[in-house]
């Protein structure tokens, strides 16, 4: 009898542990396009003769998945920003910034990074050099910073690396 309550209360509060150290990063509300949005993209499917399918079709980003780390100031990922929007209609979105104090995660995070997302016109054809610029000024990465990385898996399925 004991052993069946000891083992009982154990997985109670292994999954308590579990549950409590989950990864909460998931977008329940994603952002929608603009109507301007919408008519490029349906432009852009009219034209596209292959048979791709893209995942980021809710957002109108140029990207599935965008993971920028970047340490200044003397720390160690001061900024760190993580998205994902994966085909099986999963987004998760976090944004950390130690400098600015921003620690958000899911549907908080994907209602700042929209914005910025949402002002990003590369692609993978573009440039390193203007995509790091790009991605430096819309984060307020200073330029002294240190081990700036951006890891960016396109729409295409095409993936890059950046570093600074």
């Amino acid at each position: 009898m004991k052993r069946g309550l000891l083992s009982i209360g154990s997985s109670i509060i292994f999954f308590l542990l579990l549950v409590a150290c989950g990864d909460n990063d998931e977008v329940e509300n994603p952002p929608q396009n603009n109507p301007d949005d919408n008519q490029q993209q349906a432009e852009e499917n009219n034209n596209n003769t292959t048979n791709d399918t893209e995942a980021n079709t809710d957002t109108g980003y140029p990207f599935t998945t965008f993971d920028l780390e970047a340490d200044f100031q003397d720390t160690n990922d001061t900024l760190d920003v993580d998205y994902e929007n994966e085909q099986d209609d999963q987004m998760e979105a976090s944004y950390q910034d130690k400098s600015q104090d921003i620690d958000l995660n899911g549907d908080a995070a994907m209602e700042e990074l929209d914005s910025i997302f949402s002002s990003f016109d590369f692609d993978e054809n573009t440039s390193d050099e203007e995509i790091l610029n790009t991605v430096t000024q819309a984060f307020n990465i200073p330029e002294e910073a240190q081990n700036v990385e951006l890891d960016i898996q396109f729409s295409n399925g095409t993936e890059k690396e950046y570093r600074k």
